[in-house]
């Protein structure tokens, strides 16, 4: 029976545990919205209302380094302050376990404290290798370990609370000095007084140790508290990793070239500007489809020729996807030929895509312009794809070039947008007849290379039913063109396939024009217009697919003067993300480039 004293613990300890709980508060909350993103676990956005929603990715990391800091100067505290013991999953304790009593709680409790051990191993070690690109199976299992995080912690404290009630739980924040256990005998000492007795005497030996007791006492080196030193290993834990991180960044050169050397942009890379240019490889993760890995290597090469810089984007792709969206004629009327009648939804017809992020390095790193959850801003419409929004918390712009393979992306068209600080919503999108973007916009002033051939029939955008903009002048040649229609995600689109139709080929939708139209017919979703032709803020791209990649060349002035464009300079950070026939789930990676222009 507990006789009422009050239960404290080493203040180290205590320390030490209040940095674990904080980081793994953060961590957990992060890393459940950062889940509930993940089509596998989406029945998390239950916990939406409670869950962090701006700049995740960032704190999340963060949290993550301050949890690994803290389990390294923990390990060190244990040795410094002798309290291995503690934890010692020794043979008496594995026998203790089955018996019954006191001994037996307190066995079953370092046990789980084992379990926690390699829970906290697994999470940082795949953690490491997720920000270093690595994905697939390595973020099942840091998502699997996190479930056993949770429970493992659960039993933590109801085994304490077996132990010793309340009063043993409360001990952890009612911290007491520490009282170091002597330190283990000195066989060398011990020897060294043995051999005095024998050759000395035992008089003599007796006289003798305690002025070798006062030497060794005067030798004794200074030691810092084990505390002291666990902050100071956290401290350099932190320090190198910052250090690493920074020193094994990949820099993208970008060499300089003649004018007259220029690559042609037509998505072939046998020119000599691009055999000559380094290229390097990102590993982006935790996409769309790809083959079902959800991966894609995206290869990166740049030149420049003191006016305009090339890119050139290579990423594996096993599919070509080019429809967008078509239109297919029912029964009942124009419908959206898709599986899911949300017509912003993550639906089963879009095209591949790829953008490219450029930011400055005085915006915050890593995740600044991604903020989770249907509605990341009470204040603001909630996003109609339900995953989030993009836009930064201040003035900051962040450069975003996208290449779509049907709106214009094979007849050389980029869209040049950003992302800035939320947009206030159009009435439109205040009651949700249009869908709401955050801060991602189309810069001002772009061509409109393309145009939705889709308009809602009713004001029930979820309806599913459409009328289209323009139809087809000949009904024919314009199925002939979409090739073959297939509906199977395994399937290429033929090389020669036009999933669009221009203005030309095309005329005002009327009801007139509509009713001879058989059902079943198929028309493009994506009206292009007329070409334009370059100016200051245009970026032009052009992009082939063969072999289960896509090859994509970007041209760009290095400084447009636009406040919404980042120059191309030394220093400058870029992150890529490809989609494969998807709207908004694509690859990303953590780690950005960093752009070292040659003069």
């Amino acid at each position: 029976m507990s006789n009422g004293r009050r239960l404290t613990t080493d203040t180290g300890t205590a320390i030490l545990h209040l940095i674990f709980v904080a980081s793994f508060i953060v961590l957990l909350a992060t890393g459940l919205r950062i889940a509930a993103d993940d089509p596998v676990t989406s029945w998390l956005i239950v916990l939406d209302p409670i869950l962090p929603m701006k700049e995740v990715w960032f704190w999340h990391l963060i949290s993550g380094l301050i949890f690994l800091c803290a389990f390294a100067a923990y390990i060190a505290y244990l040795f410094r302050a002798r309290i291995t013991s503690r934890v010692a999953f020794d043979r008496s304790r594995l026998y203790a376990l089955f018996r019954f009593g006191k001994a037996q709680l307190s066995a079953f409790s370092v046990a789980v404290y084992w379990g926690l051990i390699i829970f906290v191993f697994v999470e940082i070690v795949t953690g490491i290798m997720l920000f270093l690109g690595f994905g697939g199976r390595i973020g099942e299992i840091h998502l699997h370990a996190m479930w056993f995080g949770i429970a493992t912690i659960c039993l933590h404290i109801a085994s304490h609370y077996a132990i010793g009630g309340s009063r043993q739980l409360m001990r952890v924040v009612r911290p007491a000095p520490l009282l170091l256990p002597p330190p283990p005998p000195d066989f060398a000492e011990l020897l060294a007084e043995q051999l005095q007795f024998r050759q000395g005497g035992l008089v003599q030996a007796a006289n003798a140790i305690p002025a070798s007791g006062t030497a060794a006492r005067s030798r004794k080196p200074l030691r810092l508290h084990p505390i002291l030193v666990a902050l100071l290993v956290g401290a350099g834990c932190a320090g190198l990793a910052f250090g690493l991180e920074g020193a094994t960044r990949s820099v993208l050169r970008v060499g300089r070239i003649e004018p007259a050397a220029a690559p042609v942009l037509d998505g072939d890379l046998r020119e000599q500007a691009w055999s000559n240019a380094t290229p390097v490889t990102i590993n982006t993760t935790q996409g769309g489809d790809f083959g079902g890995t959800g991966q894609s290597a995206v290869e990166v090469r740049a030149v420049h020729d003191g006016t305009y810089a090339y890119f050139a984007f290579v990423w594996t792709d096993p599919t070509r996807s080019l429809k967008h969206m078509p239109l297919i004629k029912t029964k009942s009327g124009w419908e959206i030929a898709a599986p899911e009648q949300a017509l912003h939804g993550e639906a089963h017809y879009h095209e591949d895509k790829f953008s490219v992020l450029l930011a400055r390095s005085t915006l915050r790193l890593i995740g600044s312009a991604i903020q989770l959850s249907a509605a990341p801003r009470r204040d603001r419409p909630a996003s109609s794809s339900g995953r989030g929004l993009h836009y930064t918390s201040d003035e900051s712009v962040a450069d975003v070039w996208v290449w779509r393979a049907s709106h214009g992306g094979l007849d050389g068209h980029i869209d040049n947008c950003h992302f800035a600080a939320a947009a206030e919503p159009t009435a439109d999108q205040a009651v949700g007849r249009a869908s709401y973007k955050g801060g991602f916009a189309v810069d001002p002033g772009q061509p409109t290379a393309y145009l939705s051939n889709a308009e809602a029939a009713s004001s029930d955008a979820n309806s599913g039913k459409v009328v289209p903009k323009r139809l087809p002048r000949n009904i024919s040649r314009a199925m002939q063109s979409l090739g073959e229609f297939s509906s199977s995600p395994r399937e290429s689109d033929s090389e020669n396939a036009r999933w669009w139709m221009t203005e030309a080929e095309s005329y005002p939708y009327s009801a007139v024009a509509d009713a001879p139209i058989p059902t079943g017919t198929v028309v493009p979703g994506i009206v292009s217009a007329n070409a334009t032709a370059m100016g200051t803020t245009s970026i032009r791209g052009v992009a082939r697919w063969a072999a289960g990649r896509w090859t994509l060349e970007i041209a760009r002035k290095l400084d447009t003067a636009s406040k919404f464009d980042v120059p191309i300079e030394t220093g400058i950070l870029l992150w890529v993300a490809a989609f494969d026939r998807s709207d908004t789930r694509h690859t990303r990676h953590l780690r950005p480039l960093i752009l070292e222009i040659d003069r």
